[in-house]
């Protein structure tokens, strides 16, 4: 939350609002498409995730914290 310009006392009251996920952004972003919409199985090996990762990064929707760990409401702050 530093990085969005919140001070550590801002940061500390929003500590229990923040959504955190363990594991690469885009596997993120295939659990969220996958839980968003209908996929059919013949079209899930088209869907290029990273590229969706990459864009919910650039849209500020996802923050890395460290390797392997994501804010996933980032956008909420």
């Amino acid at each position: 939350l530093g990085d969005l310009g919140y001070r550590l006392s801002d940061a500390l009251e929003r500590y229990d609002e923040v959504c955190l996920f363990e594991g690469k952004a885009s596997d993120y972003a295939c659990d969220l498409y996958e839980a968003s919409y209908d996929i059919p199985e013949h079209l899930r090996l088209y869907i290029n995730y990273e590229a969706i990762a990459r864009d919910l990064r650039i849209n500020g929707d996802i923050t890395e914290l460290r390797h392997d760990l994501l804010v996933t409401n980032a956008n909420d702050f």
